[in-house]
């Protein structure tokens, strides 16, 4: 039976809704290995704040922007999701940095909040997220450079979450089609392809450095074995 070429829309409408259910869900507990991993180490080495900012940033726009325009809550859930988490990381990452009690975060986030709320309320006009929004995928770029460039730095991927970064290529992945379906929004699509790239390329750093770290213990054990 052939179907029509609205039936055939129709049915790829539905396979991106659940594609966008599947995302949402996954996106829910994205960071959780991450956070999980720098409380059980009591360590944010690895860890960049200024990459943590960056991906803060572009969240927050990225779902002010899908918001202000109205678009289908399927289609952007997951950044409420993960700014949720990602304000967790960031908390633990000062935490163990010692930097939670600086007088210059706390005057930060009051702005931060102070301006997503005017958003949210219409203070500010939604054209403004409509400027901003290229900037998004030069965020998410900078945002995942500066990841591997502290990995690289430090020497050291320990702190870092691979199950994390995995789930998250996947979700970047995947959006790209949804968001086609949904707006075929380019300045989405641009954000998605981006992070998908330079996500596996921390990933990969993750990896690589991860194998290092266990090869020397590898050769540590084994030399205080013969020893």
């Amino acid at each position: 039976m052939t179907l029509s070429m609205d039936d055939q829309g129709d049915l790829v409408k539905k396979i991106a809704n659940v594609g966008s259910i599947i995302i949402i869900l996954m996106c829910t507990f994205i960071k959780v290995p991450q956070i999980m991993n720098i409380r059980q180490k009591k360590s944010a080495k690895g860890i960049d704040l200024q990459a943590i900012l960056l991906e803060i940033t572009g969240f927050t726009i990225i779902g002010l922007y899908n918001y202000t325009n109205q678009y289908s809550l399927i289609a952007y859930l997951e950044y409420p999701l993960l700014l949720l988490q990602v304000y967790v990381m960031f908390y633990y990452a000062l935490k163990y940095k010692n930097m939670l009690h600086s007088r210059k975060v706390h005057i930060c986030a009051i702005i931060y909040f102070s301006i997503v709320v005017a958003f949210l309320i219409g203070l500010f006009p939604k054209v403004l997220l409509t400027y901003l929004m290229p900037l998004c995928p030069a965020l998410s770029g900078c945002a995942k450079i500066t990841y591997m460039y502290g990995i690289i730095k430090a020497a050291n991927a320990d702190a870092v979450s691979l199950m994390t970064w995995f789930i998250s290529i996947s979700t970047n992945g995947a959006r790209i089609f949804t968001v086609y379906m949904d707006s075929a929004d380019w300045r989405l699509m641009a954000n998605f392809i981006i992070s998908t790239s330079l996500g596996s390329g921390v990933l990969a750093t993750a990896i690589y450095y991860k194998s290092q770290t266990a090869a020397l213990k590898s050769k540590a054990q084994t030399h205080n074995h013969r020893d």
